[in-house]
């Protein structure tokens, strides 16, 4: 066992020089300036590229590093960013459900991949004229297509999204325990009364601007949408409290300003298409969840929101507002309450529940659905030189195995 652990955080030197290169801060005046602050992180120390050498995947950086150099047209080179960003969603699921290296599942090479990879392509020079949105177009696609999305819906399914690793500036080795639910269970298939389900799994940013720009549901509604592969359920996940598993019965349409991965803050109603209600509600079956997804951890429903009465603020993205008064109740809102804060909260957990439930509104799709918040994942030791721990690992399977059984619920329609 500690031969294995050793093999899996080390590096080879081969390894620690192409990290070294892939992940160094740019130079001054090196790139355009458009790099995000989640990007810039790729040269905070050396965790990004030790976390991806020890996957394996420093060659997908570096071979669109190499495509878009031999590119000799912009068309070539958008083809080359998206099959190197399918390759790499599909290597991640690979390696995550082959146990490659002694781990049950692991989000945060794929993380750092990308982030990689999107540099590539900002700092791509050939020698003919490369249009701005052509270029913020490679980046979108790298984007989405490395983490699942923009696939198409084939037989029956069940629809499952994690989020990315955030809160970084904490600890910048931290996983997502969603990502890495989303990394395990995409492919596999669950057997019900009716026949095998496939899990479509994908995961989102923690950025703002992408839930505003419709990423969400651009993602979601092909799945959604009536037809013979409409999905028959879906389950939302994200990172919550420590030491249980939250059933969250009612979103908000409310922002409550927190900080997210490009240190942007965003306070006021969502910013959503069409005539958005202040609450939705999950349609999961709870009794029959929590019965059936027994484990480490508890798996609960929560009902919890708080609500104000009167009129919003205005819109505000200055960080560090102080909170505003509501009312904290279990009970349905009152007619004509504003959220402040759905069972899940008011950050980006609740606004995937509120936008996914709102999309299954809207499309009047029959199918159980919502919002599941996992256990806070730790055991990561207090050396910030080391990634990963026996522990960490533990951990991170116990909330995988709960999270499968939830999926598999909603997947054989069950009730309660």
């Amino acid at each position: 066992m500690a031969r294995r652990l050793a093999h899996a955080i080390s590096l080879s030197a081969v390894g620690a020089v192409a990290a070294g290169l892939l992940f160094a801060a740019p130079a001054v005046g090196e790139g355009p300036s458009t790099v995000s602050t989640s990007e810039e992180r790729l040269g905070t120390g050396e965790v990004p590229g030790r976390l991806v050498a020890s996957a394996g995947f420093e060659r997908y950086p570096r071979d669109l590093s190499r495509a878009l150099a031999g590119a000799r047209t912009v068309a070539e080179a958008e083809r080359a960013a998206e099959r190197s960003s399918r390759d790499l969603w599909r290597a991640a699921v690979q390696r995550v459900q082959s146990g490659a290296d002694g781990f049950t599942a692991d989000d945060r090479p794929l993380y750092w991949t990308r982030l990689a990879m999107i540099r590539a392509v900002r700092e791509w020079r050939p020698g003919f004229a490369v249009p701005d949105a052509q270029r913020t177009g490679m980046v979108t696609t790298i984007d989405e297509v490395s983490r699942g999305q923009r696939r198409a819906p084939t037989g029956r399914t069940v629809l499952v999204t994690g989020f990315d690793p955030f809160r970084l500036t904490r600890d910048i080795r931290q996983g997502n325990p969603s990502g890495a639910i989303a990394l395990a269970l995409d492919g596999t298939l669950i057997d019900t009364p009716s026949g095998p389900v496939t899990v479509v799994a994908m995961t989102f940013p923690v950025r703002w601007r992408d839930f505003g720009a419709g990423m969400v549901e651009r993602a979601v509604t092909p799945f959604l949408r009536p037809g013979p592969s409409r999905a028959v359920g879906f389950t939302t996940i994200s990172q919550g409290r420590p030491g249980k598993f939250d059933l969250e019965a009612i979103n908000g349409v409310w922002r409550g300003g927190a900080v997210d991965n490009e240190a942007a803050c965003f306070r006021g109603e969502a910013p959503v298409a069409g005539d958005a209600p202040q609450w939705t509600r999950s349609t999961l079956p709870m009794a029959a969840v929590t019965t059936a997804a027994r484990g480490r951890y508890p798996v609960v429903r929560n009902p919890e929101i708080a609500y104000t009465t009167g009129t919003n603020p205005a819109v505000s993205t200055a960080c560090g507002l102080p909170p505003l008064p509501s009312t904290t109740t279990t009970a349905e809102p009152p007619a004509g309450a504003l959220a402040r804060q759905g069972a899940g909260g008011d950050y980006l957990s609740n606004e995937i529940g509120y936008r996914v439930t709102l999309v299954r509104d809207r499309l009047a799709a029959p199918v159980p659905g919502g919002h599941l918040h996992t256990p806070v994942l730790d055991g990561l030791p207090a050396d910030r030189g080391v990634v990963e721990s026996a522990q960490y690992r533990a951990n991170l399977a116990a909330v995988v195995a709960q999270a499968r059984s939830v999926v598999a619920v909603v997947a054989r329609g069950e009730r309660g």
